[in-house]
């Protein structure tokens, strides 16, 4: 519609079309409800002095209130002035000062937790945030040269910290976001951020004691991608359970780029220690919705160094991949649920300054080694965990929240020092002495396959790592538990469960 209004300015029929245009556009207004419906939909507390005047908008003194529980105390924000201008294509700007203050106040509720409160400023460069569509399907475009958060103050319990006590500085370049809005029976979003390149800066200090700790680091090439869907009005953004009934279905993945981190602390009193990160690529997912929660992670190039206070070398290792996954069941049910857990950690690797100090005989295969769990099952939820009360009573009474209804290891490989460890098997759990107070009792087999194994500990043995006497005990439990293989220097075991309560190793009770 707006091309036609370029094309047809000079004509009443093209009047008639910016008419029908601007009815059909997004108004400050409309921008700025939107805003106050999105924070008091999922329960938080506004307040603001707004001034309409022509075309602006001035939305003055904005204060957020995020206390989910009164209970647990008050948390507030505060903001100082935003703008909302209409433009003549029907879309908003928001106008924000370069450096914008904001307050945040933690006030407990008990006498043994202390009020903090923090002064914050924004700082932006080259920012531009337009937003556009109809009121019920905004689209909302930002993007800046620099965008940085500062630490200004910070007072404990009335005392406040300079900057040699808390300290904190953080800058974004070249930052962009897209964000599209629906509001229909649910409100739905999709977005797309991105940011060449982030720094950071932290210190902290406890007047009370001599340790300064300093954190500083950057990140390159950050990427965020969300979609979902949010329930209207009807929870707090901190109920995550009464969320998931609602109906909130939500899924986000964060990627990165190099990244660098260092993090020392100077303490005269018990020495120096500083460590530093290094990562070439990593990633973070997740998803939350009633079909369950799920987060997976990977990292790629990782070194790590450390130097411990009064220790004379350098510690470092690397790895050249790692990665995680974690899923299961987020709401309560009376059927079984699936559930997963998966670690990988490829080509580990440490500096020959350590090996030198826990093999100087150097007998020892330095090979990368790698570990890998590849775990899945079905559990049944007994309470919402998600629920604070019913965590809380979980807490108090100690109960298991969830029960293990069947386990699949599905790989297991340990390959490390010359020798590889691997397995897979499945069990079932039978729960009913577990419903009263007993133990549940699994019905299934393991299979391992261990190689390499004695020549691992005939070195251990000679690197002094190992006394004679530990290793022949352990030669004797692989006896009882394994059997030779076809090849050199490989066992196999079969370990079997009963409903009975019964252990077999290779077909030989244990237990």
């Amino acid at each position: 519609m707006n091309r036609f209004n370029r094309l047809l300015t000079t004509t009443s029929l093209g009047m008639i079309f910016v008419a029908q245009g601007a009815l059909a556009d997004v108004t400050p207004s409309d921008v700025w409800q939107d805003w106050r419906d999105y924070m008091q939909g999922v329960g938080y507390g506004l307040t603001a002095t707004e001034d309409l005047s022509g075309d602006r908008l001035t939305v003055s003194d904005l204060r957020f209130d995020l206390s989910s529980d009164p209970d647990q105390g008050a948390v507030t924000v505060s903001f100082d002035t935003l703008g909302f201008v209409q433009n003549n294509d029907g879309t908003v700007s928001v106008v924000m000062p370069d450096a914008m203050p904001i307050i945040v106040d933690v006030v407990p509720n008990d006498d043994d937790s202390e009020a903090v409160r923090m002064a914050l400023t924004v700082n932006q460069n080259g920012h531009d945030m337009i937003i556009s569509g109809t009121p019920a399907a905004m689209t909302s475009t930002y993007s800046a040269g620099l965008l940085g958060l500062t630490l200004d103050a910070m007072t404990i319990d009335g005392e406040t910290l300079d900057a040699a006590n808390a300290m904190m500085k953080i800058m974004m370049t070249d930052v962009k976001n897209t964000t599209r809005t629906t509001i229909g029976a649910m409100r739905d979003y999709s977005q797309n951020g991105t940011v060449a390149a982030v720094t950071y800066d932290m210190q902290f200090k406890d007047p009370n004691e001599p340790a300064i700790a300093t954190i500083a680091g950057t990140s390159s090439n950050l990427m965020l991608r969300a979609d979902g869907a949010l329930p209207l009005g009807l929870a707090q953004a901190t109920d995550m359970a009464t969320m998931l009934q609602a109906g909130m279905d939500v899924s986000g993945t964060l990627s990165g780029g190099n990244s660098t981190m260092t993090v020392t602390i100077e303490d005269p009193n018990s020495g120096n220690t500083s460590a530093a990160v290094t990562t070439e690529a990593s990633t973070l997912t997740a998803e939350t919705s009633t079909d369950g929660l799920s987060y997976a992670g990977t990292r790629q190039g990782t070194t790590v160094s450390m130097q411990p206070a009064e220790f004379p070398f350098l510690l470092s290792f690397a790895m050249e991949n790692a990665a995680f996954n974690l899923s299961g069941p987020a709401m309560k049910s009376d059927t079984p649920q699936d559930f997963a857990l998966g670690l990988n950690i490829g080509d580990f690797t440490m500096s020959d300054m350590i090996w030198g100090m826990i093999n100087p005989q150097g007998n020892l295969p330095r090979d990368p080694a790698s570990i890998a769990l590849d775990l899945s099952g079905k559990l049944t939820l007994l309470a919402d965990f998600l629920d604070a009360k019913a965590a809380e009573r979980i807490t108090e009474t100690g109960d298991m929240p969830a029960q293990v209804e069947s386990v699949s290891l599905n790989s297991l490989i340990v390959d490390a020092l010359g020798a590889k460890l691997t397995g897979n098997g499945s069990a079932v759990f039978d729960n009913t002495d577990a419903d009263n107070g007993g133990m549940a009792n699994p019905a299934g087999a393991v299979d391992l396959k261990l190689v390499g194994g004695n020549v691992l500990l005939e070195s251990l043995v000679e690197s002094g790592l190992l006394p004679a006497q530990t290793a022949m005990g352990a030669r004797m439990m692989m006896g009882m538990f394994a059997v030779p293989g076809p090849e050199d220097d490989t066992l196999t075991s079969k370990l079997e469960f009963t409903r009975s309560g019964s252990i077999l190793a290779n077909g030989q009770r244990i237990k």
